[in-house]
């Protein structure tokens, strides 16, 4: 544990000067990514309310420090049919230098203290296998259980006002196929600045192409999230291939590969 724990805030987002301070974890140190930071903040302040819902951690001096973003299961874009009354975890982070100090653990007892009083049945996040992405031992180690794995994700819950949870996964509906013009299909979901990062190179890179590639950019909403039954990812002819933050030349060899 370190010392010296500064002095800090924890805010609930009620305004778009609150979402446009969103994602501290682009503002460590000065972001590769201005476009896709400035597209995600954008997202926020459309959706606030409605999509996503947060708390800011904040320094003495105001600064954001943290954040955790979350929506209710009859609101959240998530890629599973969950029955109403819970709520599901986004995104959460505490910038490097203030870990270990215990804020974290202060920044999510904020989310469950208000999720207590509205009497939430739970809370569900899809975590990962993979460390630096939200690795599924974080909320093991919180009272989280596994309802729910495939492949490199696990569906996790922490039950509040009941013991289980109904939540099944939805089917992905685009079907993997060859031809020429390799269709690229972006779904853009509850934004992450990390894979808004290859979106704007995706855009760049496709443009070499030519006629060859076709580009379509899909915005997540309820109605995308039933017609696609995915909430996110970059699909090249039908298959996910891209999962954020590649660099110029593997995006290229993704697409040379369905040429």
């Amino acid at each position: 544990m370190k010392e010296n724990i500064p002095s800090v805030t924890i805010k609930r987002l009620q305004s778009t000067q609150d979402a446009q301070a969103a994602y501290c974890c682009m503002t460590e140190v000065p972001t590769p990514w201005p476009q896709a930071l400035c597209q995600c903040r954008d997202w926020i302040s459309a959706n606030l309310g409605k999509h996503v819902e947060g708390y800011h951690l904040q320094s003495a001096g105001g600064q954001v420090i943290g954040h955790i973003y979350f929506a209710i299961s009859e609101q959240a874009l998530f890629p599973y049919e969950v029955e109403p009354g819970a709520a599901i975890l986004y995104c959460e982070w505490v910038q490097q230098p203030y870990q270990g100090m215990g804020l974290g653990k202060r920044l999510f007892e904020a989310l469950l203290t208000d999720l207590r009083q509205e009497n939430s049945k739970g809370l569900l996040v899809e975590a990962t296998d993979i460390e630096g992405q939200m690795h599924f031992s974080h909320y093991l180690s919180r009272g989280f259980d596994i309802v729910y794995e495939s492949g490199h994700r696990k569906l996790l819950f922490m039950p509040l006002a009941q013991d289980q949870i109904i939540a099944h996964p939805m089917q992905a509906k685009l079907q993997p196929h060859r031809g020429i013009p390799v269709e690229i299909t972006l779904l853009k979901g509850y934004l992450c600045p990390y894979e808004i990062s290859t979106h704007v190179l995706i855009r760049q890179v496709a443009q070499e192409f030519g006629d060859q590639v076709s580009l379509q950019e899909i915005w997540l909403t309820p109605e995308t999230l039933k017609k696609y039954g995915v909430a996110n990812g970059v699909f090249i002819n039908g298959k996910q291939k891209l999962a954020g933050g590649e660099a110029e030349r593997a995006i290229r060899q993704a697409i040379m590969d369905e040429l």
